[in-house]
């Protein structure tokens, strides 16, 4: 894909299905966490914790500072004496989150977005999660091995690299979670990844002790079986094995759809088993000066033939879809992205012909 400018054409009528969330299915794998949590005050008593509710930016901060006893007596003195100048032009400081963030970011746990805003009440995503709580509890990250897992796949070079690895060698990723850096935390996950790393702290030892499940991979019968990393793309009719497909961080932005270029394939729209349609889309070109193995994954997706497979594995599961149909269509057709009655549909999308931005290739495939 040379350039993505005008996929804001087509994608941004599609805005709305972007962020699939993961849920969790029982409240039963965090009642240790939540009983814990509430014994010391860090979660409010309710009888209703809503452990399977996204959890916004601010609430997962209040929950992380109050994890750490140090933080305490500055809290409530300034809650006392909020500033009345916002750190951020979208905080409101009569909210009861401004005492909150004013003292995170002192600590250096939260940082603003690049647009300089903070954003409270959005959903605070996997990634974002880790990093605010490896930053309360001072971890090392930078002297972390790097580590990755089929329940939280890392990748190598990026801002979260560091706290991801940290977090996994703590053994504070409860093993089936499944858990996808860019998508929106529940409290659930939450306060189960801040209950294993107080637990270490406080104990003073190197890894959480649990007796969490093993979960197997699977095979979907092709001899291919499901990869360690949370996402990924095998297609053997263009030589692309086990490839990394990430959803971006931020999909409303140019530059946020064109970062998990940088190291993989992009994903927008549902995930795979949902039942919806995913697409999966990369560089057919890009600058000359851009020569890496990243930047033409797509340059040969028209030679793919009806019937070909294609193998994507997400949380664990291999699934293999079939080609369908392919295609050419204009930059601003959005009608291939609408939901339809032909169920779950794969979806591969660069920009066409190689080397030109003049229009889209899609490659649809079906579930076998």
């Amino acid at each position: 894909m040379h350039k993505i400018i005008s996929i804001f054409v087509v994608l941004g009528l599609l805005t709305p299905l972007f962020v699939s969330a993961q849920y969790a299915t029982s409240n039963a794998p965090y009642e240790e966490a939540v009983a814990a949590l509430q014994k010391a005050g860090i979660v409010d008593v309710s009888s209703n914790v809503r452990v399977n509710d996204r959890i916004n930016r601010a609430e997962a901060l209040k929950v992380i500072m109050k994890s750490q006893p140090q933080f305490a007596s500055e809290l409530a003195s300034l809650s006392q004496s909020v500033s009345p100048i916002p750190l951020f032009p979208d905080m409101d400081q009569s909210a009861w989150y401004a005492p909150t963030i004013e003292l995170g970011f002192k600590k250096g746990i939260v940082k603003g977005y690049p647009d300089g805003r903070m954003r409270p009440e959005s959903n605070v995503n996997t990634a974002e999660a880790i990093v605010m709580i490896t930053r309360a509890f001072n971890e090392k990250t930078a002297q972390t091995q790097f580590q990755t897992s089929a329940d939280l796949a890392n990748e190598q070079g990026q801002w979260f690299t560091g706290p991801v690895s940290t977090v996994l060698a703590r053994n504070a990723i409860r093993a089936g979670s499944r858990l996808n850096l860019a998508s929106p935390m529940t409290r659930g996950q939450l306060f189960d990844l801040v209950y294993r790393m107080r637990t270490v702290h406080t104990q003073g030892i190197a890894a959480f002790i649990s007796t969490d499940p093993i979960v197997a991979s699977s095979s979907n019968g092709s001899g291919l079986n499901a990869s360690s990393k949370n996402f990924s793309i095998s297609i053997p009719n263009l030589n692309i094995n086990d490839m990394t497909v990430t959803h971006p961080a931020d999909p409303f932005t140019q530059d946020g759809i064109l970062e998990p270029l940088s190291y993989g394939l992009g994903h927008l729209l549902g995930f795979p088993g949902e039942g919806s349609k995913v697409m999966i889309y990369g560089h057919s070109s890009n600058v000359p000066w851009d020569l890496s193995v990243y930047s033409k994954l797509f340059r040969t997706i028209n030679q793919l033939s009806i019937g070909d497979r294609i193998y994507v594995s997400y949380q664990g599961t291999m699934r293999t879809y079939q080609v369908t149909e392919k295609r050419t269509v204009a930059v601003n057709d959005a009608t291939p992205y609408h939901e339809n009655d032909r169920g779950e549909e794969l979806i591969l999308y660069t920009c066409w012909p190689p080397d030109t931005i003049d229009e889209r290739y899609l490659v649809f495939a079906s579930p076998v």
